[in-house]
């Protein structure tokens, strides 16, 4: 096994761009503690499939089996599997180079193994790595003469059985490469399949059994054509079905948004209608993310088309057909979500409009109610004005009706038999008292205000201060010295 390690420690030096992309993800890529690697192979003059499992994280046993294919097998297939869609390989780096490096596939191939890997969610990976790259490797396999590869990442739709209560369906994907190469006038042909699903795997076992059965050995051009497309097919068995539960998904939030007496709805159904149109964007979002895969598998066909000219042309357009068929169901989907989301938004502006128009109208009776107590306010101040100016008028003849009542003036009898009055001796005690608490009670209004005078000056020189301080820090300085 030295050649293979030799050619390792050459060969991994990032030279390109898929080799850059593949350095900066690889710790993401596999899972270096558990190996799970299939070997299917169909060797000269055999009648049974041939099939490895390898699980040895030592990579003596995969060593062992790359030796053999090199020499023996006619037509070989490596299945790599992960734990689940968003978990990373089930095989080392060191693994994978050793399969790359001794069928020497192309860099491109880096671009499909990138695509897999632990992630977090699978959303934004339903917009992007969809792409068939035929390629002729430089340099050719071994004692090869002529030879050609194809990888792509093809995705699907797959029914979960773990959330059935929520959304049931799931964008998974497969990675293909496939190497054919003409070695001394004999047809070769290495696969590598990442994470293929249950029914893939089992029809790809039934095709390689027929075609044993039928004593044919040597993979052809046309052999190689017919398993891409069982591939493709395969996966898009579940289209009709997911076509047809998300067409329930549709009818029902639309059935949601055209219910009799929705004009005036009550506060439940507003609430019910909001959760409708939220709804409404994350179907049709699932629906755009359907589409851009249906888009891929459409542009894998006619890859495919290219790659293997003239070669089941029937088959290709009947596939091309069932995914349009699909494709505009989905179209036509997106187009109902449209008009419903505009009911739904209609619905809700309306029921927003009419209770602006209801606060509105209750503001306006409080406005009015409002000006009734301000023009009753303004009556009862008229009312208290006119009663201050009788008061005023009033309290001089108070005032002189108090003295004349009090005992600082009495009403005696002169000698003529007349009655007079005579001030007491005492009175200028009262105006004295009255003198001196009208002083005190100016004394004390005119401290009050003078302290609240000398605050609002305090700060306003504080103000100030801060002010200048800002703008012109020596100025301040020499205010303080003065």
């Amino acid at each position: 096994m030295g050649k293979l390690e030799e050619m390792l420690s050459d060969s991994w030096t990032p030279r390109d761009a898929h080799q850059r992309l593949f350095r900066r993800h690889a710790s993401d890529l596999f899972d270096e503690s558990d190996t799970d690697v299939e070997c299917l192979r169909v060797l000269p003059n055999h009648q049974h499939l041939q099939q490895h499992k390898i699980n040895d994280s030592s990579l003596q046993e995969l060593r062992g089996i790359l030796e053999e294919n090199q020499v023996q097998a006619n037509e070989i297939f490596y299945i790599i599997r992960q734990k689940n869609t968003l978990s990373r390989l089930k095989i080392s780096e060191q693994g994978l180079r050793l399969i790359i490096d001794a069928h020497n596939l192309s860099t491109r191939f880096l671009r499909v193994v990138t695509s897999f890997g632990w992630r977090r969610n699978d959303e934004h990976r339903a917009w992007d790595g969809y792409y068939t790259s035929p390629t002729r490797p430089r340099p050719p396999p071994r004692n090869s003469s002529d030879s050609s590869e194809l990888s792509y990442v093809v995705r699907y739709i797959e029914r979960r059985t773990d959330k059935p209560s929520q959304n049931p369906w799931s964008v998974r994907q497969v990675g293909i490469c496939q190497q054919r190469a003409v070695c001394n006038n004999k047809e070769h042909s290495i696969w590598v399949l990442l994470q293929p699903s249950k029914y893939v795997y089992e029809e790809l076992k039934d095709t390689l059994e027929r075609r044993l059965q039928n004593h044919n050995t040597t993979p052809s051009v046309e052999d190689s054509c017919s398993l891409h497309l069982d591939i493709l097919e395969s996966l898009a068995s579940s289209w009709a079905e997911y076509v047809e539960w998300s067409w329930g998904e549709v009818e029902s939030q639309d059935d949601k948004a055209t219910l009799p007496g929705l004009r005036f709805p009550t506060e439940k159904d507003l609430e019910d209608l909001f959760e409708a149109a939220q709804k409404v964007q994350r179907v049709r979002r699932r629906l755009l993310r359907a589409l851009s895969v249906l888009d891929s598998n459409y542009a894998l066909a006619d890859g495919i088309a290219a790659h293997f000219p003239d070669i089941l042309t029937t088959r290709i357009a009947n596939y091309k057909a069932e995914i349009q068929s699909h494709r505009r169901n989905i179209l036509l989907m997106t187009e109902h979500l449209k008009e419903t989301s505009y009911l739904l938004f209609n619905i809700l502006s309306f029921r927003n409009d009419k209770f602006s128009l209801e606060g509105n109208q209750a503001m306006q009776q409080s406005l009015s109610l409002m000006g009734t107590i301000a023009q009753q306010g303004r009556q009862d101040s008229t009312t208290l004005k006119l009663l201050s100016m009788i008061a005023t008028l009033y309290l001089p003849a108070s005032l002189v009706a108090t003295i004349f009542s009090s005992n600082l003036i009495e009403l005696k009898s002169d000698e003529n038999g007349g009655d007079r009055f005579h001030v007491v001796s005492q009175f200028w005690l009262y105006i004295l008292v009255a003198i001196a608490l009208t002083v005190l009670t100016f004394i004390c209004g005119a401290f009050v205000l003078r302290k609240k005078i000398l605050e609002d000056i305090r700060k306003y020189r504080t103000k100030l201060k801060k002010k200048m301080s800002r703008s012109e820090p020596e100025k301040v300085g020499r205010m303080e010295e003065v």
